[in-house]
């Protein structure tokens, strides 16, 4: 069986095809919902998911089209209601929607969630509940997140409770790029290893002064104290991090972390979580690539056992 499944983030929009072991193909175009919000239409990011699909099924028959993310938002491909959580796995299942998209054929739509009138998430419960089969998890465990923005979601064996959300990636692109501190940093993609002592002054400076103020003094940083663009963008990642160690503090010791996303930020977090007596994981570099398709390919077949869809369903036109 080769399904393909769509996963539409922020800033960009990826395919891959899954045949129940492996990835066939990979692909992807840098057109995500940011785009359709800057434009005000989701236009351009239907026509380059019209073309992905074209690319799939160049490659082989597809037996389904799945998609998650930000394709189920107002500029998406079709709006999908969140469902309020908490949200079980089976619910969750049993909420996918089938649509029939111009240039695409039928795709089936996993739902985001929301948390009452706080939060919301569209994609995350993919790969949250990928990560829970990938890595055999049972009982309480917080997800942690890192991307162009940071998210906590709270799980336990029923699924979803609820999420947490800031802008901490979208943050840091602002402020290495388009703020003072530019001459103080370096490009964060570039930071091969985070200075974690100044990771560390960074966060505790956050606690104490603010974000505003820890941020600026990274540019105090490095006019006084002679602090390497690496040291300064260390600093700025601890500063960014003081909320979401925030959000761990209060959820208390008890529940395990998981932290998925960039290795320079998951792996200070890691050491600073761990420094104070939090169970804490860092799902690897596989197991977060394949989160979202695990996730997927669990939901979709307790689509088809609950609703009882077998065979799948066609999507060749």
């Amino acid at each position: 069986m080769m399904i393909a499944f769509l996963d539409g983030g922020t800033t960009q929009t990826r395919l891959r095809i899954w045949d129940g072991q492996v990835v066939r193909l990979d692909t992807a175009v840098p057109i995500g919902a940011r785009t359709g919000a800057i434009e005000g239409s989701g236009q351009a990011l239907q026509e380059a998911v019209r073309e992905l699909i074209a690319t799939a099924r160049q490659f082989c028959p597809l037996d389904a089209v799945v998609a998650c993310g930000m394709l189920t938002s107002p500029t998406g491909l079709t709006e999908v209601p969140h469902l309020l959580a908490p949200v079980s796995t089976e619910r969750l299942a049993r909420s996918l929607v089938s649509r029939e998209i111009e240039g695409c054929g039928p795709v089936l739509f996993i739902p985001g969630i929301r948390t009452q009138d706080m939060d919301v998430m569209r994609g995350e419960e993919t790969e949250v509940t990928g990560l829970r089969q990938r890595l055999g998890l049972r009982g309480p465990v917080n997800f942690l997140h890192f991307g162009s923005h940071d998210k906590l979601i709270q799980t336990d064996d029923g699924g979803i409770q609820g999420s947490l959300t800031n802008l901490n990636g979208e943050l840091l692109s602002a402020m290495t790029g388009e703020t003072i501190l530019k001459s103080s940093t370096q490009d964060p993609s570039a930071l091969l290893d985070v200075d974690f002592s100044w990771w560390r002054q960074g966060l505790e400076a956050a606690r104490q002064h603010g974000l505003s103020r820890a941020a600026f003094l990274v540019r105090i940083g490095g006019l006084l104290r002679g602090a390497a663009p690496g040291q300064g963008t260390s600093w700025l990642l601890g500063a960014l991090a003081e909320g979401n160690w925030r959000w761990i503090e209060q959820a208390g010791p008890e529940r395990l972390t998981v932290l998925y996303g960039r290795s320079t930020v998951t792996r200070p977090f890691a050491a600073y979580l761990a420094e104070r007596g939090f169970p804490v994981q860092i799902a690897s570099e596989t197991d977060s690539a394949l989160a979202a398709v695990a996730g997927a390919a669990h939901l979709y077949d307790l689509w088809r056992d609950l609703a009882g869809h077998r065979p799948s369903m066609p999507v060749q036109p």
